[in-house]
């Protein structure tokens, strides 16, 4: 992964956008140890300087780039270290390099975002459709409750329908032989009353016919007469025993009827419930097609998140096994950039020292010279004195005259 360099950035802007020096980029210190920010978490953003967290802003709307005085790493003020990183040789150097590099890890967290959101969408929906098909379950569970529940009372409904009308017929069949028995019983005292009366109207022809049997007839008679009272007695109690049969007959016909009623609306339930059953099966048989083809779907989700999650971790491998290459392509920058930092440290403090002794030479000279114009000064001053008090030692001045010469004659 190619790693693209954020440009230098300008003069006016330079409090804004100034970058980190190479010692500073990460945390990286003089002894080259590792990023001491690196397990933290920065939720407002990190210092183009130190990374490290920023504090929540000020609320003027602007956004943070760097730690104020006392806020940064043992109090620094990072934007005046920034400042001052960018002004020096090395750091400008340098600066390219670790702007990439600042660049790289800011896309790096957004990928690894990226990768964490696909994760927790992948779990919720795993989680959503986990919960569906208990729902889905559940609701299938309780559906075949309410039918085994509706079959198992209906099913009880028309036996006892069916045990009803079973002991209405069992009823109707013992009203009928006792009615039976009451119309023979009645036929049989019908009977009787009738030879009773054919017994009086033949005792009542031989009294007349035989005056002298009147005793015995008049006995008959009242024979006939008790005979027949038994009779229409017996024939009262079997008609009496015939309503009551007849109306026992009724009732017997009327709950018969009813339970016919009962029975048939059984029979509707019944029907209603098998109608309902096949309803329900055919329910739970969609119920069923459509769990297969959520399951169906979840294995494919799955097996898509699954290959998903596959490929982004492949891909973060490759981009941190191309960050780790870049990283340690970085650090050797960083070596090399530290060394040509030292060399120029070390020619610097050459040059110094060669300034140094160069000054103090001129200064010596300098001294030197000084001292000399200074005694050719005061020689001056002397020799201007000695002139004024001789001025015939001026250049062509009057030379004082030596013993001899005023009488004129030749010297010696």
């Amino acid at each position: 992964m190619t790693v693209p360099a954020s440009p230098v950035p300008a003069a006016a802007d330079a409090d804004r956008n100034a970058q980190p020096a190479p010692d500073a980029e990460h945390g990286v210190d003089d002894t080259g140890t590792a990023p001491r920010f690196e397990g933290e978490t920065a939720p407002h953003g990190r210092c183009k300087h130190c990374r490290g967290p920023l504090p929540p802003a000020a609320g003027t709307g602007r956004p943070r780039e760097y730690h104020r005085g006392g806020e940064g790493p043992d109090g620094q003020d990072c934007k005046e270290a920034a400042r001052r990183a960018r002004e020096s040789t090395v750091g400008a150097a340098v600066e390219a390099p670790l702007q990439a590099v600042i660049a790289w890890a800011d896309r790096e967290q957004a990928d690894r975002r990226t990768h964490a959101d696909l994760l927790r969408a992948a779990a919720a929906r795993d989680d959503q459709l986990a919960a569906d098909l208990a729902d889905l379950r559940r609701t299938v569970l309780d559906r075949n409750a309410e039918l085994e529940t509706t079959t198992t009372q209906a099913v009880t409904a028309a036996t006892e329908a069916i045990t009803a009308g079973k002991e209405a017929e069992r009823r109707e069949r013992t009203a009928r032989s006792e009615a039976a028995d009451a119309r023979a019983a009645a036929e049989r005292a019908a009977e009787r009353a009738d030879g009773a009366t054919e017994r009086a109207r033949l005792a009542e022809d031989a009294a007349a016919a035989h005056q002298t049997a009147r005793h015995k007839a008049e006995q008959e008679t009242v024979l006939a007469v008790q005979a027949r009272e038994e009779a229409r007695t017996e024939r009262d109690t079997a008609r009496a025993r015939l309503a009551e049969v007849e109306r026992e007959l009724a009732a017997a016909r009327s709950d018969a009827a009813a339970l016919t009623g009962r029975l048939e609306t059984a029979t509707a339930d019944l029907a209603a419930a098998r109608q309902t059953i096949t309803e329900k099966d055919a329910t739970i048989g969609d119920l069923t097609g459509r769990l297969q083809r959520a399951r169906q779907q979840i294995d494919a989700v799955r097996a898509q998140a699954e290959q998903d999650v596959r490929a982004v971790r492949e891909t973060a491998e490759q981009d941190v096994r191309r960050a780790d290459a870049q990283r340690q392509n970085a650090d050797e920058a960083v070596e090399r950039m530290r060394g040509e930092r030292d060399t120029a440290r070390t020619d610097l403090a050459a040059a110094q020292a060669a300034h140094r002794a160069e000054t103090q030479a001129l200064e010596r000279e300098r001294d030197t010279a000084r001292a000399a114009e200074t005694d050719q000064r005061e020689r001056a001053l002397r020799a201007e004195a000695a002139l004024a008090a001789h001025p015939g030692l001026r250049p062509g001045g009057s030379r004082p005259g030596r013993p001899g010469d005023d009488d004129g004659s030749p010297s010696g």
